[in-house]
């Protein structure tokens, strides 16, 4: 008897990392942003990456699949495609806006690279205290 596929992937995976979900339902790794689901907006996520296939997970449930290529480097992604949303008891109640088919919705896009952020320059205020208590000459307490 064989185990299923499934059982197998989630045995073998070679490990995962947690991003946040947008407020659109989308996660960022690796210079793409990968729809996982709107409505768990802002919690963390699973983002399970073996051989050429990762996994959004929420809570032990998969949110969608994409099939990726590596670069040489094993560090960056050169391409990502085929997506698969999966079912789950994460869906919004709120109706869709508009009919299926009507508006063209991106599974996976493209986001600029990491880049290093710019360093502030550092400003010192200037401070000057003013005398609490004047004291004038000629008189006396």
């Amino acid at each position: 008897m064989q185990p299923e596929p499934e059982r197998i992937y989630r045995a073998f995976s070679a490990g995962g990392e947690m991003r946040s979900l947008t407020k659109a339902g989308y996660v960022r790794f690796r210079d793409y942003l990968l729809y996982g689901e709107q409505n768990p907006a802002g919690e963390r996520v699973l983002v399970n990456m073996f051989q050429d296939v990762l996994t959004l997970e929420y809570e032990e449930q998969p949110l969608s699949r994409y099939s990726v290529e590596r670069q040489p480097d094993e560090k960056h992604l050169r391409r990502s495609g085929n997506p698969r949303l999966y079912d789950h008891p994460y869906r919004s109640a709120q109706l869709p806006l508009w009919p299926e088919g009507t508006v063209e919705w991106y599974l996976i896009l493209r986001a600029a690279p990491y880049a290093p952020r710019p360093r502030r320059q550092k400003s010192r205020p200037v401070l000057l205290q003013i005398p609490l208590i004047f004291e004038y000459e000629g008189t006396q307490r």
